[in-house]
């Protein structure tokens, strides 16, 4: 297997563990197992847990550019791109009911220390923000009402996640997924 393959693999294997466990929870050992890659070769790639974080953010970043970028060449009306991402959510609500927003865990996570890694997460949740903002933008409205908009939505959706896990109602995140669509 080619060295940017078992990349790949570490940081698929680590962004599933730190979803499914958090980032304290996790250790080298339990991204190489999920992986199938010896640990010694977790070292060869990612020398701390710090250095995997940042991959798994980055590859969070380039997933949601590319998702983004794939709605605004194929949905025309901002309208319905805003209503795929409501469906992107609906289609991981068991995960999300279960271990929250994959995002939203991760910056809550790393906001409680003080690295770099919180810029990150920043960014990553910049992503999500400017990218809903743009399509308030397309819907006509000026760049303030857009911004306030795109920050209620993603908080609404991340809210709405959080609440839902936290009493694990999958119920409860439909029917926040539904009001989100009228």
């Amino acid at each position: 297997m080619a060295n940017s393959s078992k990349r790949d693999l570490l940081i698929a294997a680590a962004s599933t563990r730190f979803f499914q466990q958090g980032i304290a929870r996790t250790t080298l050992a339990d991204i190489a197992q999920e992986a199938g890659i010896p640990l010694g070769n977790v070292y060869y790639h990612f020398r701390t847990k710090e250095a995997i974080l940042e991959a798994v953010i980055e590859a969070h970043v380039q997933q949601l550019q590319t998702l983004f970028a794939h709605w605004n060449r194929e949905v025309a009306d901002p309208r319905e791109r805003l209503l795929a991402l409501i469906e992107w959510e609906r289609s991981s609500e068991s995960l999300l009911v279960r271990y929250g927003c994959p995002y939203g865990s991760l910056a809550q996570e790393l906001g409680k220390e003080d690295t770099q890694l919180v810029t990150m997460a920043i960014r990553m949740l910049q992503t999500y923000l400017d990218w809903t903002e743009e399509q308030f933008e397309h819907l006509g409205k000026d760049e303030q009402e857009a911004k306030d908009l795109a920050f209620d939505m993603v908080a609404w959706f991340q809210g709405s996640i959080l609440l839902s896990a936290g009493f694990r109602s999958p119920q409860l995140l439909e029917r926040k997924l539904e009001r989100m669509e009228m």
